[in-house]
């Protein structure tokens, strides 16, 4: 239940930030209020009591974990949103996606997670199901120019990273029971930092917060909080790094695709059809695996 949840509210922040740009919403503001929302969230319907970052959160062996979590967070929406400025919503989610080699390596080689035939077959379609389903023609193409290699390796090592933090501290048992507490306060530093900026484009008289921004970043925070904590969930639950991150990722993108031809008229080619059906395949190849190594 927790893997169906988590697929339904990572979807939702993507679809959020493709109604941003209809809806004339300044980006990095909504993102900071969406922080904020978060903190506030998991303060709301968390266990532990009292104000967030207390004496007892600020001394958790996890928490410097948290802060560098909060920085990845506001850097990486923010190059998210600059990359599809830029590059287009195909490309930046193209190597958001593409994240999972990254991850699975790590899982694999430091943690020596099993990882079979079965496992590599599954990402390997995986990977091939993310590159069909994001071409905009019938013939392939990852054509980059300018700055954007730069760009776009940054999302993809940032991507990656963010999900290896989170790996990590679950795995090592640094945040044991208290998954709620850590993805509080890792958004909770993502708005502190946030804040500081808006503070900072205040003072220059460069900010320009709008009504709009501020609903919007409610709307975002909510599907972002959970999308986050039920990850950490689900690896606490023994769920390994290298089968549940492509999983999550493959079928974030295929319920994505199908969201955008159903709400969106969105129109598939050839070449994306084919990357559905690879996608699925995927998903039971990975999820056969998963059940098979339990």
């Amino acid at each position: 239940m927790e893997f169906l949840w988590c697929i339904t509210v990572t979807t939702c922040i993507g679809i959020g930030f493709k109604l941003f740009g209809r809806f004339k919403i300044n980006t990095f503001n909504a993102i900071v209020i969406n922080y904020t929302v978060c903190l506030i969230l998991g303060t709301l319907i968390g266990k532990e009591s009292g104000w967030p970052f207390s004496g007892a959160i600020l001394q958790a062996k996890w928490f410097s974990f948290d802060v560098i979590l909060g920085l990845m967070f506001i850097v990486g929406f923010n190059l998210t949103a600059n990359s599809i400025q830029q590059a287009g919503i195909t490309m930046t989610t193209l190597i958001q996606r593409m994240s999972i080699i990254l991850t699975v390596s790590f899982t694999v080689i430091l943690f020596h997670e099993h990882f079979g035939w079965l496992e590599l077959c599954g990402l390997l379609l995986a990977l091939m199901a993310i590159i069909a389903i994001n071409q905009k023609t019938s013939s392939l193409s990852l054509k980059l120019s300018g700055p954007l290699p730069l760009i776009l390796m940054a999302v993809l090592v940032i991507s990656a990273a963010i999900e290896i933090l989170l790996y990590y501290v679950e795995k090592t048992g640094l945040v044991g029971n208290d998954q709620m507490a850590f993805t509080t306060h890792g958004f909770g530093c993502a708005a502190i930092f946030g804040w500081v900026s808006l503070a900072w484009l205040a003072f220059k008289r460069k900010l320009k917060l709008t009504g709009r921004d501020v609903i919007a970043g409610i709307l975002l925070g909510i599907p972002n909080f959970f999308s986050i904590f039920l990850l950490l969930k689900m690896l606490n639950q023994g769920w390994n790094g290298s089968l549940m991150y492509p999983l999550v990722n493959v079928s974030v993108l295929l319920l994505s695709t199908i969201v955008a031809v159903i709400a969106f008229r969105e129109k598939l080619n050839r070449l994306n059809w084919i990357g559905i059906g690879m996608a699925s395949t995927a998903i039971l190849i990975i999820a056969y695996a998963h059940t098979t190594s339990h």
